[in-house]
């Protein structure tokens, strides 16, 4: 069974037509911001990476040109650009047509394209976690939020409501994408889907998902949205 790294960063605002999506940006380092976002994976797990680009975006920007060329330069192998032609509702769906496009097998991890973390995890289903108390900031309305038991299994997430003293850190692992597809296709009647609302669907149907504690969280994207960066 293939094992496949999936970054969506497909997202499609106005302010987008004639300005770089600074996910697409340099960081300091002279790194992508959504390149050095994976960074702190096990990458050499996974057989696969994809990142999911608007062509559009492409068009104006030459987005494909430069991960693949920075790509290159990092020494990341496997790594496939995908370009979607038409925009996506949300995150969810950029996956579920990421995975049609490139017809995936096997199991996926998604990884939020705005945040860095460092993690050994990479297969099975789990939720990357990351305590709430250890943030630097926290805006509560952006952030989704995980319950775990005593026996260290995901029992509940939402988003934008505090349940419990951990965030969702921006990973999701799903062992099976088939799995995750046919969950999507049963959610999709609704306007707009988070990948909390296909675990949490899972989780009632008694499927069981480990959350996994990740180190050195940056949370780029709230820190944008607050003005610091």
């Amino acid at each position: 069974m293939s094992s496949n790294l999936i970054v969506p960063v497909a997202a499609d605002k106005p302010e987008y037509s004639n300005k770089l999506p600074y996910v697409f940006a340099l960081g300091e380092d002279g790194i992508i911001v959504c390149i050095k976002s994976v960074l702190g994976l096990p990458l050499d797990r996974f057989d696969n990476i994809y990142f999911t680009v608007l062509r559009k975006h492409d068009d104006l920007f030459y987005i494909a040109d430069s991960l693949r060329m920075q790509c290159k330069r990092l020494g990341l192998v496997n790594v496939k650009i995908v370009i979607l032609d038409e925009s996506t509702r949300d995150q969810v769906e950029t996956v579920f047509m990421t995975i049609q496009q490139e017809r995936i097998s096997g199991s996926i991890y998604i990884k939020d394209a705005d945040c860095y973390f460092e993690s050994k995890e990479a297969i099975r289903n789990g939720v990357a976690i990351y305590p709430i108390e250890e943030l630097e900031m926290l805006d509560p309305r952006d952030k989704s939020y995980v319950a775990v038991d005593d026996m260290y299994y995901i029992t509940n997430i939402i988003e934008k409501s505090v349940i419990g003293h951990y965030i969702s850190a921006g990973g999701y692992a799903f062992e099976d994408c088939d799995v995750f597809c046919k969950y999507y296709t049963s959610l999709r009647h609704y306007d707009r889907l988070y990948l909390s609302h296909i675990i949490y669907a899972m989780l009632l149907d008694k499927k069981t998902f480990r959350p996994f504690l990740v180190k050195n969280y940056k949370d780029w994207g709230s820190k944008r949205m607050l003005g610091f960066i």
